[in-house]
């Protein structure tokens, strides 16, 4: 019995019990007014209450067309119409619910006409009917219908950024694969002098011995001329290091997302710009804001591997870069997404030793030179992150595990005296500080680990998928 209904029944007893003058002969009378008032309000409430389960329902259905069309730009209206119904089953509490009027203005599509009503364009309409139990129906039987109605727009004809953001530090330019590793490694071997010209055997104290690529040398000797030798010298000995295949993917998106006007015909409506950044001590910007495709891949071409990386300073930076996202109505408003591809290590290679203000031995890993307190190296900050985030930005982290170089100079142990802690405090097997802080770095669904060359580049294109099939929203 509903609240209501409770409250009348109370009042008739009430008035009964009550003998003065002639009450009782007129609550009599009235008793069944009463009744049926107090069922109608219970009545009234329950529509309600079924109305507004009915009408969120229809909502998250439209929705799910319009992420449907997305997706496949070529699906056909009875399919479409299966995905309503199934996410009215799911969604609604009472009985299924019918759909009585559906239709999806789209180019495929194409069923833009209401009657003599002209639908938007890049639409779903829906309208549905669900029964309401009554206690006092006028049309007869134990239950009455309520209907609701959604108009969702598709979310074609936006601007979108896509900002892809990439770790060039001297970390990125190890082997891509094993093999690399194994190539790298054997040339440096055999051509001990071309490694850093100028200081051949024997070696100075500030060299002993000279290191190659992406390790460190003796005295804090190693500069951003070494890395760039390095890749040089990677090409020349025939192998593909982590920031071949990052560029190339970074490519790759780019040339995908200017080619979607003949590969996926609803997408193609809207307006992709781009924005290329690189970071190590600082945030690199290459070319001016908002590039054309064109334009994006020429300054792709353009990055560079640096040195070390000021993780906490480029993030300030990218913050600040990037701002907040926009409606995508127009270029001066777009929507923002963010690509992050990295390690995810904060790490200087002199101020890793030099911050150190304990040594000592480190008990998981059983090593006796270990940073214990001090040390500049860091994960990504979880409040840098957030930040990105409270601007509306889509915010995607494509992680590229650490790979680290062990014993490659016997008089330094960068790896395992300053890193290998940071990044495995747990010791051996323990799971990796950087990928769980990376995982929370991302939007919800936006991480992605590839710890294969091939899985660089199916992550960049998943995760940007992902994003420009997900702008559609409810218009009335």
């Amino acid at each position: 019995m509903s609240g209501r209904l409770r409250l009348v029944v109370a009042l008739i007893r009430r008035a009964l019990g009550d003998r003065r003058a002639n009450v009782a002969p007129i609550v009599a009378i009235l008793a069944p007014t009463l009744i049926l008032l107090g069922l109608g309000g219970a009545d009234a409430a329950i529509g309600v209450d079924v109305k507004n389960d009915l009408q969120s329902a229809t909502d998250a259905a439209a929705l799910a067309v319009a992420h449907a069309v997305l997706a496949n730009v070529n699906a056909t209206e009875t399919s479409l119409q299966a995905t309503a119904q199934a996410v009215l089953n799911s969604d609604f509490k009472g009985t299924a619910p019918t759909i009585s009027v559906f239709h999806v203005c789209a180019p495929v599509q194409n069923d833009c006409k209401m009657g003599a009503t002209t639908l938007p364009s890049d639409t779903v309409t829906l309208q549905t009917s669900a029964q309401a139990m009554c206690t006092l129906c006028l049309s007869g039987g134990s239950s009455k219908t309520v209907g609701a109605a959604s108009q969702t727009t598709i979310g074609f004809s936006k601007t979108m950024q896509i900002n892809i953001v990439m770790d060039s530090s001297a970390s990125m330019i190890v082997g891509a694969t094993t093999a690399d590793v194994t190539t790298i490694s054997n040339w440096v071997t055999a051509n001990w002098l071309l490694v850093k010209p100028g200081d051949p055997s024997p070696y100075t104290n500030a060299d002993d011995p000279p290191c190659a690529f992406a390790c460190h040398d003796e005295g804090n000797s190693t500069t951003t001329a070494d890395i760039a030798l390095g890749l040089t010298h990677a090409h020349t000995a025939g192998a593909t290091t982590r920031f071949d295949v990052m560029t190339s993917a970074a490519t790759q998106l780019i040339t995908y997302v200017a080619g979607l006007a003949s590969s996926k015909t609803l997408l193609a409506k809207n307006t992709y710009v781009f924005n290329v950044y690189s970071f190590d001590q600082t945030l690199h910007t290459y070319g001016a804001s908002n590039l054309t495709s064109a334009a994006a891949l020429t300054a792709v071409s353009s990055v560079t591997p640096g040195l070390d990386t000021w993780l906490s300073q480029d993030m300030t930076s990218l913050i600040s870069k990037v701002g907040s996202s926009g409606t995508g109505a127009s270029a001066a408003s777009p929507l923002k997404f963010v690509i992050l591809v990295t390690d995810g290590l904060q790490s200087d290679r002199n101020l890793n030793w030099e911050n150190c203000t304990s040594w000592g031995t480190y008990a998981p890993w059983g090593f006796n030179n270990a940073c214990l307190a001090g040390e500049y190296d860091t994960t990504i900050s979880a409040s840098q992150c957030q930040s990105i985030k409270n601007n509306g930005v889509v915010l995607a982290v494509l992680e590229t595990p650490y790979v680290p170089l062990t014993g490659q100079d016997p008089n330094e142990t960068p790896y395992e005296g300053t890193v290998r802690d940071v990044i495995y405090p747990g010791g051996p097997g323990a799971a990796s500080t950087l990928s769980a802080a990376l995982q929370a770095c991302a939007s919800n669904g936006y991480y992605y680990q590839a710890t294969s060359s091939s899985q660089i580049a199916t992550g960049f294109l998943q995760l940007t998928n992902q994003f420009l099939e997900h702008s559609t929203y409810i218009s009335q």
